[in-house]
């Protein structure tokens, strides 16, 4: 039985067990650029708030695998379009990951990380996990999805979480 995911949850769930409202399907379950998507709306900006190496969560570790139980570069930005904060994002590098041809990853600053996932060669979403929960400021509940993705053979997340400024944004 799959479940609801209406009630505010810290759980990241896989996405094809879960019943969604078909707006919050749509956004969620797009395998496309999220970045591109939101350009579409106006204006857009990426805002780092926070950057550092660490080690992931235990949940990161797990959905990164093996090479999740290494130090990762964590960072941290808000998506603003129209200069409205929409989307705030977490990204866990694997500092394995961001080695060779993939260490361009490591030094985004304030641009957006679809930029490299959607440039050659493209980077393979390979799984995704969705919420309904707080959002890392702790704004919300919020719709966010975890995505795993892997750029040249190696693993990285993307977490997203759907701010209640973007149904504003595109409800208008």
């Amino acid at each position: 039985m799959p479940d609801t995911a209406l009630r505010a949850d810290t759980r990241w769930r896989a996405q094809e067990r879960l019943v969604l409202p078909p707006l919050i399907r749509d956004w969620l379950a797009d395998p496309g650029s999220l970045t591109a998507r939101l350009r579409r709306h106006g204006p857009f900006r990426v805002a780092p708030r926070d950057g550092a190496i660490e080690r992931p969560t235990l949940e990161e570790q797990a959905q990164l695998g093996r090479i999740g139980r290494q130090y990762a570069l964590i960072r941290e930005v808000t998506l603003y379009v129209h200069e409205q904060p929409v989307v705030e994002a977490r990204s866990v590098l694997p500092l394995a990951t961001l080695a060779n041809a993939n260490r361009s990853l490591g030094h985004m600053g304030s641009r957006s990380l679809g930029s490299e996932l959607y440039r050659r060669p493209l980077a393979h979403r390979d799984q995704v996990w969705v919420r309904f929960g707080l959002s890392p400021t702790g704004q919300g509940p919020c719709w966010g999805r975890q995505s795993r993705f892997v750029k040249r053979g190696r693993p990285l997340l993307v977490a997203e979480h759907f701010l209640p400024a973007l149904w504003e944004l595109i409800r208008d």
